[in-house]
């Protein structure tokens, strides 16, 4: 019974076939491209509700009896400030990597791939890290969504290539340049 039934699902197995013998690996590197677009338009929802939450909090945690928030301190004004300009920089950069796939294919279109992977996760960490450090002890709880981002969102830079391999490949593509 067993033999039987491993012959049909190998039959079928073998009925069920996506592109020509043999493009597996090439069907499979033609979908990372888009794949990676996907990862870093999350990312970027991650980072736009990360800094959504700390402006808010910087608008209204009282830090003196005069009524100053958190967000009168200079050093909090310069992590808005930083985070504001890394995330428009990483949300344009996935948008023209998105737009040369579109218009080269994602062949030619493969540095700006692996530059949108390591800089929007990257810059993912660092809006991550310091919306939590605005939230202080109450960013490490569940009461807000950060510390699961803390927790979950740290595996961008390792799933799907860790971010040195694709640095690592950008900069050897980018030096046979200047060869």
């Amino acid at each position: 019974m067993d033999f039987q039934i491993s012959n049909r699902i190998q039959t079928i197995v073998g009925m069920i076939m996506l592109g020509a013998e043999g493009q597996g690996f090439v069907m499979a590197q033609e979908r990372l491209g888009p794949g990676r677009i996907h990862h870093c338009m999350r990312w970027l929802g991650v980072c736009r509700r990360s800094f959504d939450l700390m402006c808010r909090r910087a608008n209204s945690r009282v830090v003196s009896p005069c009524g100053e928030t958190l967000g009168s301190r200079q050093i909090v004004q310069g992590w808005i400030a930083e985070s504001a300009a890394e995330l428009e920089s990483a949300r344009l950069l996935t948008l023209h990597s998105a737009w040369q796939i579109d218009s080269v294919g994602a062949a030619a279109a493969r540095d700006s791939i692996a530059m949108i992977k390591f800089v929007v996760a990257n810059t993912m960490g660092r809006i991550v890290d310091r919306a939590l450090q605005v939230h202080g002890g109450l960013g490490m709880t569940d009461d807000t969504i950060l510390a699961w981002y803390y927790r979950h969102e740290r595996a961008a830079r390792i799933y799907d290539g860790a971010d040195e391999v694709h640095t690592t490949a950008l900069a050897r593509r980018i030096l046979k340049t200047y060869a």
